[in-house]
Formats: structure tokens, sequence, C-alpha cells
């Protein structure tokens, strides 16, 4: 059996009694935090505090035919930031276990989906598809980015923009403000400008949660403090959503 179980965005504060109750239970723990990362806990933390060792997975692990192997033979769980079929979709995995006819079982967790509109006051049903900024490299720049965002404004509704994460290197949302509006000289399709209004959360789920919001033109230079951050690209703003965005959050302007 395969449990893949969403520990949120900090375990020690976000983990439910069915995660803990099926980690105690499992015959190997595997971790993967590849596409993000616990905010205040670490891996001996989670050990700790359910008596069982945890081993890191690389994405290629995951993505291989490890996991299903193993639990063919005992009770295995992949435990993750966030929620298993959110920020991360595993829908191959489970795919895969179905067709080799392997019990699985998700238990879900706190994601970031669902911390955003808590945090901003923004309206759940109005955001659209979410993107992903990543780092440069020979200054290719993908559309697909930019076009995802042209939907998504284009229909009036939000967009969470994450932000690269690559080996120890984590995108700075001064750096995500940067690369939007270098799209935006790029392919010039009157998408962002720095008049748009935008959130920036800073470590969600950690003690040191910070929010702000207000036009990119005076976020840009602001220090935001550690990473990780993530950017909220706001569509068209019902007069409540602006008020929620300035009672909410340290709103600049």
């Amino acid at each position: 059996m395969l449990s893949l179980i969403g520990l949120g965005l900090n375990p020690m504060k976000h983990m439910t009694l069915e995660a803990i109750d099926a980690l105690k239970c499992s015959d190997e723990i595997y971790l993967e935090e590849y596409t993000s990362r616990f905010m205040d806990s670490g891996i001996v933390d989670i050990e700790n505090l359910i008596n069982k060792k945890i081993s890191i997975l690389s994405r290629n692990d995951v993505e291989s035919k490890f996991l299903i192997e193993r639990a063919r033979k005992k009770n295995v769980s992949l435990v993750m930031p966030g929620d298993p079929m959110i920020a991360t979709t595993h829908v191959s995995l489970i795919l895969d276990l179905i067709n080799e006819n392997i019990e699985y079982r998700i238990i879900n967790g706190i994601s970031i989906l669902c911390t955003v509109p808590s945090l901003t006051g923004l309206q759940s049903y109005k955001f659209g598809r979410s993107i992903s900024i990543p780092f440069p490299e020979y200054n290719y720049y993908p559309k697909s980015v930019y076009d995802f965002l042209k939907y998504n404004r284009n229909g009036g509704l939000h967009t969470i923009s994450f932000l690269d994460l690559k080996d120890e290197r984590e995108m700075s949302a001064n750096m995500g403000m940067d690369i939007l509006l270098f799209m935006e000289k790029m392919y010039s399709e009157n998408v962002i400008d720095e008049n748009a209004v935008v959130a920036v959360i800073s470590r969600a789920g950690s003690a040191d949660q910070k929010v702000y919001a207000g036009k990119i033109k005076d976020l840009i230079d602001k220090n935001f403090g550690k990473t990780p951050h993530l950017i909220v690209i706001s569509g068209n703003l019902h007069f409540m959503e602006l008020e929620a965005l300035k009672r909410l959050t340290e709103y600049i302007e």
C-alpha cells in the first residue's frame, strides 16, 4: 500500500491526526520536497514526532517505479509539503498504482492554494490557472507563462505565481516582478505593467509570515525578508476585495 500524505505548510502545526496515525503505522516513509519546503520544521522534527526514520527522494525517484515496487511489498508513505494533489500533482503515480492493483490512499494537507484567499481576502472562485516563474536561462523567458497570465487577466481572474526553487536558490518576489515586467517588454501584449495590483506573501505558514499588497511600482524594491515568496497578481478587484487587501495586508501606496 502507498499513502500519499500532505503535511501542510508547517507540519508541526498543520499535520492532521490522520496523517500522524498513518505515518506511525508505515513500514517505510519517504519525503519529496523538490517543489516546495516546510516552514519552521525540519525532517528531524517530524521524525521525532512519529518516532520513525524518513528518507528523502529525488524527483527521478518519485517518477520511477521505485515507490510502486516498495508499496507492492510494504506499507509505504510518501510525504510532502502542502497537499499531495494540488501544488504537486501525483495523478500519474496514482494511475500506475491502480494499473498494478496496489492499494493507495490520499491524506490531504493544507495547501498554499487555500491559504492565499484566507491571507488576502481575495475571492477563491476568482482565481485562474496558477503560473510558475522560472529562473531565466540563456535569456530564455517562456511565453507560456506570459500567455497563461494573459488568459487570466483577460478574464478578470487572479493569478497565483509560484517562484522558482532550484537547488539552494529561491527566487525573491522582487525578481519575480522584474521578470514579469521584462516579459511585458518582450511580448508587448498589454498583459501587465507597474500599476498592476499584486500581493506578496512571504514565508506562508511560518511564525514570521508576512503579507504585503500594492502596485508593482510600490513593491518591487521592498525588502520582503527571507524566502520563500509568492506573488498574487490581481484580476478585476471587487470593491470588497480591494478593501480586504488594504485591511488584511500591509498595503503600500
